[in-house]
């Protein structure tokens, strides 16, 4: 993704910049809502060259998320929802209103799909041993390196 960005950025004008979080900062138990509102800034970073910007710019982008599972509807019976996140009734729609706050006035296409990405060897193992193999980030290490 980032020689793709580097080769669509020419004559010193940023056209494209391709981000990502590689696992993305999930935890075992929290919902999608939980995971986006507990961010202060974006939970993905630059993989294009040169200086990170401010993305405050961004005109239109394309957001995919990968391994989230399909969340049931939160319910707070008789209390207010903590975010706007959690009134939303669907990972898509969850997606789709965090980038509307992130990024208001650009187009955002979002995909949210269940099928994780496969990272079967000899892929690289640089995720950290907090990793487990669903994903999710643990609070003590596991015994052995489970995050292939």
């Amino acid at each position: 993704m980032g020689h793709f960005a580097d080769s669509l950025t020419f004559s010193g004008r940023k056209v494209v910049a391709a981000w990502a979080s590689l696992p993305f900062p999930a935890f075992c138990g929290s919902s999608l809502p939980d995971t986006l509102s507990a961010h202060q800034d974006l939970p993905w970073k630059l993989l294009s060259s040169g200086r990170e910007q401010k993305v405050s710019c961004c005109f239109a982008q394309s957001v995919v998320l990968r391994g989230i599972c399909k969340e049931s509807p939160s319910s707070f019976p008789g209390q207010q929802p903590p975010t706007p996140l959690h009134t939303c009734e669907t990972p898509e729609q969850v997606l789709q209103q965090y980038l509307h706050t992130q990024f208001p006035g650009a187009f955002s296409t979002s995909h949210v799909l269940q099928q994780p990405c496969d990272t079967r060897p000899p892929f690289p193992q640089f995720f950290s041993p907090l990793l487990t193999k669903q994903g999710f980030l643990q609070d003590k290490p596991l015994g052995h390196s489970s995050a292939g």
